[in-house]
């Protein structure tokens, strides 16, 4: 009896503590909205790109542009380049040009609030291209499972060892689980309700595939300083499981080689340890990575983030089938299971009620299959559907095949 009162009391003081403590209100604690820089020139001749966006608190998720500002870049043979902003926050070049060696260029910036940033001059590295692009199958030694390795070669027109940074953009093949070629478009969303059943046009709706494209989220960055040789031998580009199926049908990659100086490098360094890889210049950043790029106006208090990066690019592009990393086109795991597209629902065109349960189906993810699994396809019921991923992929991406696409 005493060792149950013993307990009662216990669990009489606890539910008196609990109920004593109060709801805390999480605060984000105060913080420097610094300017974010993102400039990546190279020798392209192209229309080069400034991405400027302010550090967010820790509790945001939505980027902060910098808008209005005035960018520029200014060499020391007397050239100005100047960018407009084409997007929020994105500063596009007003013309062509590329990166010239032997000349220093210097990235300047004045926000709306009329506060003025430059950089160092900053000259382009060697060139250097890439050889090729070695694929092979490989098991991770971690997990055992077997993955698609692509690995770079390249060779630099110097001996004196280099800093390389990598980028990539990859793009791949899907086949629609459940394709077809017929779509029902709605003439009427009130009564009486009507719809037709037309075909798709290949040259907007495709044939049933669609490709995907995805960029690089990971700093990818290597040095032959510490090698015998300038000479970049199998460096891992990408990694991809063999049951993935971004490599089920056909895939290609575009690598992009960046050789970079060595201040360069030392940011990507510690960018890479204190980022969060998903995007490294959209989340809030750490303020103690050094950057190139300085206040004139505020020099001690006001930081920036992000670097002026010259460099000089070269890259290369491949192709392949599934046939050839794996015997069939079978044992990856598709973007949707067929398992997951068995439900064909052939709803009334109009309902007892004067609603339309086909219309209700059509504006909320499902799309046309086929007639009805029935002999006799009856006229208030004329269409099958199926949920719009199984029988439309360009979630994953467009139909159409990019213009660079080789079969």
């Amino acid at each position: 009896m005493a060792k149950f009162k013993k307990y009662t009391y216990l669990i009489l003081l606890l539910i008196i503590a609990s109920s004593c403590i109060e709801t805390f209100e999480f605060k984000t604690a105060s913080f420097d909205a610094n300017l974010v820089v993102r400039a990546i020139i190279t020798n392209e001749l192209k229309q080069h790109t400034v991405e400027l966006s302010r550090t967010i608190p820790i509790d945001s998720t939505k980027l902060d542009p910098e808008r209005n500002a005035i960018v520029s870049i200014t060499n020391d043979a007397g050239e100005m380049y100047n960018f407009q902003e084409t997007q929020d926050g994105i500063y596009t070049s007003n013309v062509d040009f590329a990166i010239l060696p032997n000349i220093a260029y210097t990235l300047n910036i004045e926000t709306q609030d009329g506060n003025t940033y430059n950089s160092t001059p900053e000259t382009l590295p060697k060139t250097s291209t890439i050889q090729d692009l070695e694929v092979s199958v490989q098991e991770n030694d971690i997990d055992q499972i077997k993955e698609v390795v692509i690995k770079a070669n390249s060779n630099t027109s110097g001996n004196e060892g280099q800093y390389y940074r990598y980028a990539y953009e990859e793009t791949f093949k899907v086949k629609t689980a459940v394709w077809s070629p017929k779509k029902l478009v709605i003439l009427s969303n009130t009564p009486p309700y009507s719809f037709e059943l037309v075909d798709k046009d290949p040259n907007i709706d495709g044939i049933g595939f669609c490709y995907g494209t995805l960029n690089s989220k990971n700093i990818l960055l290597t040095e032959t300083l510490t090698l015998a040789q300038d000479q970049i031998i199998g460096f891992p580009i990408r990694k991809i499981p063999i049951d993935n199926y971004i490599v089920g049908i056909r895939y290609s990659i575009l690598v992009k080689q960046y050789v970079i100086n060595q201040n360069t490098y030392d940011f990507y360094t510690l960018l890479n340890t204190f980022s969060n890889p998903d995007n490294i210049f959209s989340q809030t950043q750490v303020g103690n990575i050094p950057s190139n790029i300085s206040s004139t106006t505020n020099p001690t208090e006001d930081k920036v983030i992000g670097f002026f990066e010259v460099s000089s690019i070269a890259t290369e592009r491949i192709f392949f089938n599934r046939n050839e990393i794996a015997d069939t086109f079978t044992g990856f795991n598709n973007y949707v299971s067929l398992a997951d597209c068995t439900e064909r629902p052939n709803p009334f065109i109009t309902g007892p009620f004067g609603n339309s349960p086909l219309l209700d189906l059509l504006l909320n993810g499902w799309i046309y299959q086929s007639p009805p699994d029935t002999p006799i396809i009856p006229p208030e019921r004329p269409y099958a559907l199926t949920v719009k991923p199984c029988g439309d992929c360009t979630h994953i991406g467009a139909p159409i095949p990019p213009s660079f696409w080789v079969e």
